[in-house]
């Protein structure tokens, strides 16, 4: 019986191969984009799970208490030793530092070093951290990692440094200043880890080191890469820690204020989807990009629905004649979803070949790197054939219902005598559901592109024109750098500071006044800028004067968000007073326009410039108009001049610019992708919605051309339809696409008003691929012979 059924359909497939190359093509796009997006949430959801009694690893976090709790992934380094010694409900914890990017230089054959910049690879950790994390040694010993200026390598980091050659016991100088002793080799990390460090210096080199040792007892501060991780004892909760870390509060206060830090405690596995304690994977965009796959998935079953219905048309006489020679109901419904079930493998493994082909881009877009391995196949697999089942069933279940229920007497009438009309209200409902999709995602992509063009067209506050940075290593040379890049005449200015005005590395400080004698519920963006910084990133002065030239804080200027936070009337008003930022006190100077210091998703802070030389790490250099070549030519030949032992690496201002907007960006090319897709697999489905009306209406149509309709009386015969299931669906698309991003729109500090242009251009461009998909067959219905069309009958 299914031989007979397959082989059946096999004939019938080949017979009407439009039919089915457009339903695979429609069912196979559909079925990559779900592949692809299945692939994305496995990897997300999958992070850090692999750990030894991960569901029990636990981070300490901690809000900073201002006139509004400010979120803070770090909490200060003392924080692990005393959980360990003064929380009984603590099994094993750990400390981590994390100091971002490093130079690590490996001795090499020549007698000089091979160096090697790496970027988020390196940590300071305790011990510990091995017994907390599932981190598998292969071979050296970590108990030699208890002991100073010792290292464990990840393997393919090893091979990176030495090659072939045995790293064990063979010396890496971070930075250019200490020396590790590699004792380890760890296997390399599973891509599916938020802690990818793959480069490990023990924690007691810290204790030599005098840029950390004084925070090694401080509660003072921390850094946003000090992580304290640590495993609960089996049957405790995390809620249980909620009174331990009220206590800390009170055993370790923060100097200048008890209520200032605020500890608290997070699953490990939770912080993968934090966007204030963890690593800023917004969750959000992962179920809008599942939805997008469920209406992909719709928008195929959809199209197949109007195809198959519109091809059952055709096949009346054949239904009649089966149903004559005592085929049953049941049978003729299984023979057409054996048809449906060959559509769908053939989209399978179609849809597999394009996400298999795809994957690579979406890698790049997402700064993923997913593969088809054995374990992605082991789950991939089994979720394509429910897949595949499930769209068998969808696509399947009325078109071959509908056939196994005609009348083999009307049947052998001839196609066009079939009562259709119930059927067709419900064809309706699935091509509206068609538009809906669309429009919905046309409006998505055109508020997220006004967005993005808000942020690129808005006014930042400062003007940089050319401006390149230098991260400067040491502060040995700086002011000799400066000095020779002044020099330069294709330099404008040049300026040594912290960060640029728009970055994501911030200091924030408490901040007080003279007469004053509590210090302010609020904190100040400390930023360390010598002289020439407002100068070089034109940063618009609105009240009193510069800086001086000093290398030690003697005055600050501020921006004017600090001025109404002090409670000034007028940047004037502000001049002259006194006040303290940690334990810096001067007079306020000037002030500036407020600016953007991050992205467009946060207000402006308070900030308050001063010339700390000791927080100096960047080299702002302004290029003069005209072409930067061979200014960054002398540029180089001036760095490695006087760091030659350091790596030289430049970055312009618009691409730190353009990180800011890297995410949103990242989403459009996806919503945009995927909203053409739907499009496509829709045209399609109208292509089988006109292909019906053709059929069904084509002795209507000579009849009336007969009595003296005209082509346009034709076209509009054919558009009031498109026109009515349109109308409709645009009136549903609307609340939702409008509710969904003004949603996400929130997120927003300063954003877009989505105005009536946004539907509008949903509108039009949904009327613009109706007439373009449908409009050439019903041109051709209107201009045909009807004497042609009433024989057809």
């Amino acid at each position: 019986m299914l031989q007979s059924f397959f082989s059946l359909a096999m004939r019938k497939l080949a017979k009407h191969r439009d039919y089915a190359i457009l339903n695979v093509l429609g069912l196979a796009l559909s079925v990559g984009c779900c592949l692809l997006i299945f692939t994305l949430l496995r990897h997300h959801i999958g992070f850090d799970t692999y750990h030894p009694d991960a569901d029990r690893l636990m981070r300490v976090v901690m809000d900073i208490k201002t006139e509004t709790p400010f979120p803070f992934s770090g909490v200060p380094l003392p924080m692990a030793d005393a959980l360990r010694n003064e929380c009984p409900l603590v099994e094993t914890v750990a400390m981590r530092r994390d100091i971002g990017d490093v130079l690590v230089s490996v001795p090499n054959k020549q007698g000089g070093h091979d160096k090697y910049k790496e970027e988020g690879k390196f940590a300071w950790v305790e011990p510990s951290y091995f017994e907390l994390l599932q981190l598998p040694l292969l071979r050296g010993s970590l108990e030699s990692f208890k002991e100073p200026n010792t290292a464990v390598l990840a393997e393919t980091l090893a091979k990176k440094y030495f090659g072939s050659t045995d790293p064990i016991g063979k010396v890496v100088r971070i930075n250019n200043q200490t020396d590790l002793r590699v004792v380890g080799i760890l296997r390399d990390l599973p891509k599916t880890t938020d802690y990818k460090e793959g480069f490990l210096g023990s924690w007691p080199t810290l204790k030599t080191n005098l840029e950390f040792a004084p925070e090694l007892d401080s509660w003072a501060g921390a850094s946003g890469g000090n992580y304290c991780i640590f495993r609960l004892k089996k049957g405790h909760q995390p809620e249980e820690m909620e009174a331990v870390m009220d206590s800390f509060r009170a055993r370790h206060p923060h100097p200048d204020s008890k209520e200032l830090f605020h500890y608290k405690v997070l699953p490990l596995l939770n912080l993968h989807f934090d966007t204030d304690y963890g690593f800023d994977v917004n969750k959000s965009y992962l179920w809008a990009l599942a939805m997008i796959g469920i209406f992909l998935l719709v928008t195929a079953c959809v199209n197949f629905v109007n195809m198959a219905t519109a091809q059952a048309l055709t096949r009346g006489r054949e239904v009649g004649v089966r149903k004559s020679l005592g085929s049953t109901r049941g049978q003729l419904f299984w023979q057409f979803m054996a048809e449906t079930g060959l559509i769908v493998a053939a989209s399978l493994l179609v849809g597999f070949g394009l996400a298999r082909l795809t994957l690579p881009y979406l890698n790049t877009w997402l700064k993923v790197d997913l593969v088809f391995d054995g374990a992605l196949l082991a789950q991939l697999v089994p979720f394509a054939i429910l897949l595949g089942l499930l769209l068998t069933f969808l696509a399947g279940f009325y078109p071959g219902w509908m056939q196994a229920r005609f009348n083999p007497v009307v049947s052998l009438r001839g196609q066009n005598t079939i009562p259709v009309k119930g059927h067709f209200s419900l064809r309706k409902v699935l091509v509206t559901t068609q538009f809906f999709i669309s429009q919905t995602l046309i409006i998505g992509a055109a508020v997220i592109s006004a967005q993005m063009r808000f942020a690129q067209d808005a006014d930042w506050g400062f003007r940089p024109g050319v401006v390149i940075t230098l991260e400067v290593p040491t502060q040995g040379n700086m002011n000799a750098l400066k000095r020779d890049l002044s020099a330069l005449s294709g330099v404008k200015s040049v300026s040594l500071c912290y960060q640029p005005p728009a970055s994501s590395s911030n200091n924030f400080s408490g901040v007080g006044f003279d007469g004053r004698t509590v210090p302010e519920k609020w904190l100040v963006n400390n930023k360390a800028a010598d002289a020439n910084y407002l100068e070089t990133f034109n940063i618009d002065l609105i009240a009193g004067r510069n800086l001086n030239p000093a290398d030690s804080v003697r005055e600050f200027v501020v921006n004017e968000t600090f001025v109404k936070r002090m409670g000034a009337a007028s940047p004037e008003e502000a001049l002259n007073k006194q006040m303290s930022v940690g334990q810096s006190k001067g007079p306020i100077v000037g002030v500036v326009r407020d600016y953007h210091n991050w992205s467009l998703q946060e207000s402006i802070p308070a900030i308050a410039f001063s010339t700390f030389s000791m927080d100096y790490g960047v080299c702002a250099v302004q290029l003069r108009p005209g072409n930067p070549s061979a200014t960054l030519d002398q540029i180089k030949a001036v760095w490695e001049r006087l760091y030659p032992d350091h790596y030289y690496a430049v970055q312009f201002m618009d691409e730190r610019l353009a990180e800011f907007l890297e995410d949103e960006m990242t989403l459009l090319r996806l919503i945009n992708t995927f909203a053409g897709i739907a499009i496509f697999i829709g045209c399609l489905g109208l292509y089988g919605l006109a292909t019906f009306m053709l059929a069904r209406k084509r002795k209507e149509v000579g009849i009336r051309k007969s009595l003296g309709a005209s082509v346009g009386n034709v076209l509009w015969l054919f558009g009031k339809e498109y026109a009515k299931l349109i109308a409709v669906a645009f009136l549903l698309a609307v609340p939702v696409a409008w509710w969904a991003m003004n949603n996400w729109l929130q997120d927003y500090v300063y954003r877009i008003t989505i105005g009536l242009e946004v539907f509008a251009v949903s509108l039009l461009a949904t009327v613009a691929i109706a007439v373009l998909t449908v409009g050439i067959q019903s041109v051709r219905a209107a201009l045909a012979n009807p004497v042609k069309s009433l024989r057809s009958e």
